[in-house]
């Protein structure tokens, strides 16, 4: 099935908001700290997000489809049945803890507050309201327009997030440790925002097609 209109637009508002710490690194002298400050407040928009996509899901939960992972000790399939509250609730604490333990890290190791403290709010403004937008966008034209919630599972959707941010801070994280390493010179910062932004692409991509052959399926079947 082809992508929608939403979905592409959703993709150019992806780019946008990533082109945005891009341009800051390669003409307004942005780093490292406020590129990790960014990234740890765009997870909470990923958060916050995620936790509205679960209580409007309206799809049922396929356990064939769901990682095989676990959450204090707990299957992620053992989760299939619960009430929408009940897996919100449940994703807001565990991913809540995960934020605040990376924040530490960003805040610390990587003087995510650097930014700030020198004045430089622009280079951390800026592109959060730019993530911020496009995750919006995806969610209203993509989610809610297109769809997408009435073929999305709770439990699917709570497990979506860690699947993308896990990965993706981990390059980062890595990437920037990378170019620390090197001195920070605008190239080795410029490639961290592009390897990323290539993982934002491939993430989105990889949601929308679940949605697709959810939908495909469906149709196959007569089952409206």
């Amino acid at each position: 099935m082809r992508s929608s209109p939403g979905s592409r637009l959703a993709v150019v508002g992806l780019l946008a908001g990533n082109a945005i710490p891009l341009v800051g690194v390669a003409f307004f002298g942005w780093g490292v700290p406020a590129l990790m400050l960014v990234y740890w407040l765009e997870s909470a928009v990923v958060g916050v997000g995620s936790v509205a996509k679960i209580l409007r899901a309206a799809g049922e939960d396929d356990p064939a489809e769901l990682p095989e992972m676990s959450f204090n000790d707990r299957s992620v399939a053992s989760f299939v049945g619960r009430s929408k509250r009940s897996v919100a609730g449940f994703f807001v604490q565990h991913y809540g803890v995960f934020w605040l333990v990376h924040g530490v890290f960003v805040l610390t190791v990587f003087r995510g507050f650097a930014p700030l403290v020198d004045g430089e709010w622009a280079s951390v403004v800026i592109p959060t309201v730019g993530f911020v937008g496009y995750h919006a966008l995806s969610y209203r034209l993509n989610f809610v327009g297109y769809g997408e919630f009435e073929r999305s599972g709770p439990v699917t959707l709570m497990v979506e997030p860690y699947r993308r941010v896990l990965v993706l801070h981990l390059t980062i994280v890595l990437g920037a440790f990378a170019v620390g390493g090197v001195g920070a010179p605008v190239g080795a910062v410029a490639v961290m925002v592009l390897v990323k932004t290539v993982l934002d692409l491939r993430g989105h991509w990889r949601a929308h097609d679940r949605a697709n052959r959810r939908s495909s399926s469906t149709t196959a079947t007569g089952v409206e």
